[in-house]
């Protein structure tokens, strides 16, 4: 971002033998799968979420460690990136062939994308495909500093953002979720608060989000 100004971006987690994740259904839904631990044995779960903490996909698969490479790779489907959803509505899942390698001096994010029209009864079509490519290096850490100084003074904030959510999580449902309310989407909602914004008042902003998973 230009200007030097500091952006949250998406966050992702990885869990061990995970057995459930959401999947995006294609309507600001996710459905919860749920597996067998016999399923997941040796794999790692990738949790992502968008810039304000609510769910984006997931997927579980084994890390490889062979020939020199060091690799994970799944398909799930994911919301419209930014890049899209602002710019056109025909199409309203993209499925990620993720790939994620580790590198000598970072990672790799390398992508096979569907772009489906899903309707309402299921049904899939594919719009198009597209590839991704992008590169993660590792840099000195004196160059992060202005965004760890954020961290530092936000992360309290999100703390709470993200103890919110968990709770949500934890309740093991489906979860759907509004766009928007009066043309503001939910990241802006929560930038709007203070910093220092109580557990409750959180609570409230993410409560009117969610439709159902109640």
């Amino acid at each position: 971002v230009g200007n030097g100004m500091i952006v949250k971006h998406w966050r992702q987690d990885w869990l061990f033998e995970n057995t459930n994740w959401y999947e995006y259904n294609g309507f600001n839904d996710w459905k919860l799968k749920v597996v067998s631990k016999d399923e997941v044995q040796g794999q790692w779960t990738q949790r992502v979420f968008e810039v304000d903490d609510k769910p984006r996909y997931g997927g579980s698969a084994t890390w490889i460690h062979a020939d020199d490479r060091h690799y994970w790779q799944n398909t799930t489907n994911a919301p419209l990136p930014r890049r899209e959803y602002t710019q056109r509505n025909d199409y309203n899942i993209t499925r990620r062939t993720n790939l994620h390698e580790i590198v000598k001096d970072g990672w790799i994010h390398d992508q096979d994308n569907d772009k489906i029209i899903r309707d309402e009864k299921g049904n899939n079509y594919v719009l198009a495909q597209e590839k991704g490519y992008n590169t993660y290096t590792r840099v000195d850490d004196s160059k992060c500093k202005p965004a760890r100084d954020w961290w530092k003074k936000n992360k309290d904030f999100w703390k709470k953002v993200r103890t919110k959510w968990e709770a949500e999580y934890a309740k093991n449902k489906d979860l759907k979720l509004k766009a928007d309310i009066d043309g503001q989407p939910l990241y802006m909602v929560l930038q709007a608060l203070k910093t220092n914004a109580s557990q409750e008042e959180i609570n409230r902003v993410i409560d009117s989000f969610i439709i159902s998973g109640q």
